[in-house]
């Protein structure tokens, strides 16, 4: 399945104490995004792990950039994006947009995955070439969604992003116990540098 375009990733501190009422409010905003905004879908949820563990994290799809124009103008426009922002108890922290490659599972999953990995690194070009056999070991072992690009801006433009929602925790263990015995993997892990490898629980 294909899955090129443009995604916006938006992460955000929460007070610990505010946290489900802001996914409640970040449920409407997704709504809003997909019906005013265009975007062909949104995930949203919770990082576990890294320097932003316990942050908010909101992921936008569009087929074009002007989709990601019209979401600011949802933004201002949304009672809920409001809410969230007037409450004193969110504050965005990183807010990046990534361009799609043409590489996907063959099936992606409609339904909303229990946890996801998110991967960056820095490497000369996307090697998307060479990471397309391996596409096969992530589906085979659970993976239910796999996107795949480069940033575009930030401080970390040019460097490479791989997310990939699962079921399960067992799931993941499998998936990188087959890429660990890939030989292909290993040989991209040695030509690259690698940033973070962190898993987010999805809500939505």
């Amino acid at each position: 399945m294909s899955s090129n375009g443009y995604t916006l990733i938006t992460v955000a501190k929460c007070d610990p104490g505010y946290l489900s009422k802001a996914l409640e409010h970040v449920g409407v905003l997704a709504a809003e995004l997909k019906s005013q905004a265009g975007a062909l879908g949104t995930r949203h949820g919770v990082i576990s792990t890294g320097e932003h563990a316990g942050s908010m994290v909101l992921f936008q799809f569009y087929s074009e950039l002007n989709g990601i124009d019209r979401a600011f103008d949802v933004y201002g426009s949304s009672d809920a994006y409001q809410a969230l922002i007037g409450s004193g108890k969110i504050s965005v922290t990183l807010r990046n947009i990534g361009k799609m490659e043409d590489l996907g599972l063959k099936n992606t999953a409609a339904e909303t995955p229990a946890y996801g990995v998110l991967t960056r690194w820095r490497s000369a070009t996307p090697m998307t070439e060479r990471m397309a056999p391996l596409v096969h070991l992530f589906e085979d072992n659970g993976a239910m969604v796999l996107r795949y690009g480069t940033i575009m801006t930030g401080s970390d433009a040019g460097s490479r992003l791989l997310g990939v929602g699962y079921p399960s925790m067992d799931a993941i263990e499998k998936t990188y116990d087959a890429l660990r015995a890939s030989k292909g993997y290993m040989d991209i892990i040695a030509d690259i540098e690698l940033d973070f490898r962190n898993i987010f629980r999805y809500a939505g």
